[in-house]
């Protein structure tokens, strides 16, 4: 038996070269290098495997955190999933039909489980939920690109930048007593929201979809 390496279609990048225009218009944007798509899109794929274990592990993740949330594990899972597929098509081939469908359905649970059993979970908040949702739903955004506008942008802007801010701070917090878990999520949402906030001003430097 034998096992072929998958090859990297650098075609993908055939863009890197040309100038795009910035959001409002001034000036030029060319893509990012190619090196540095594959770093980031490699970095979700460690954060998708790392909320793959989380998922497969609930004794462990209940001994660490004194709960289990399945939910969360496996949506946020899928988001950074999403995040490789955007970044580096090759490493997640997947359709954008899985997204387009597939993200709305997160979305739409995050905010049943709002209104109903997530008030009774210990461990949770009503404004967790709510992130989460809009979280989904702006990543949902970041593919189906139904409108355009100058006000879309700084409210995507606004809101992963208090999404970073928020997780800049559990960060700083979490260091004074570490431990894998609470890094390990608390530096993929951050690398998120940079991410997803450069790809809201300056869309066509990161996305090769």
């Amino acid at each position: 038996m034998t096992f072929e390496i998958p090859q990297i279609d650098w075609t993908s990048f055939a863009q890197l070269s040309q100038p795009f225009p910035l959001p409002w218009g001034e000036g030029t944007m060319v893509m990012a290098p190619p090196w540095f798509l594959l770093a980031l899109g490699a970095t979700f794929l460690m954060g998708t495997l790392f909320y793959f274990f989380r998922l497969t592990n609930p004794a462990y993740l209940k001994k660490v955190n004194g709960y289990v949330d399945g939910d969360n594990e496996f949506w946020h899972g899928v988001c950074l999933l999403g995040m490789v597929s955007a970044l580096t098509p090759a490493l997640a081939p997947l359709p954008t039909a899985v997204w387009l469908w597939g993200l709305p359905l997160g979305v739409l649970w995050y905010l049943v489980r709002a209104a109903t059993f997530g008030r009774r979970l210990a461990h949770n908040k009503l404004w967790y939920d709510l992130a989460h949702a809009a979280m989904l739903f702006g990543m949902w955004w970041m593919y189906a690109q139904p409108l355009h506008g100058e006000n879309i942008t700084w409210a995507f802007t606004a809101y992963w930048s208090w999404f970073g801010l928020y997780y800049v701070w559990r960060l700083l917090a979490d260091l004074r007593k570490p431990n894998l878990l609470s890094l390990g999520q608390n530096v993929f949402h951050l690398l998120m929201a940079l991410v997803m906030l450069v790809m809201t001003l300056w869309p066509n430097y990161l996305m090769v979809m």
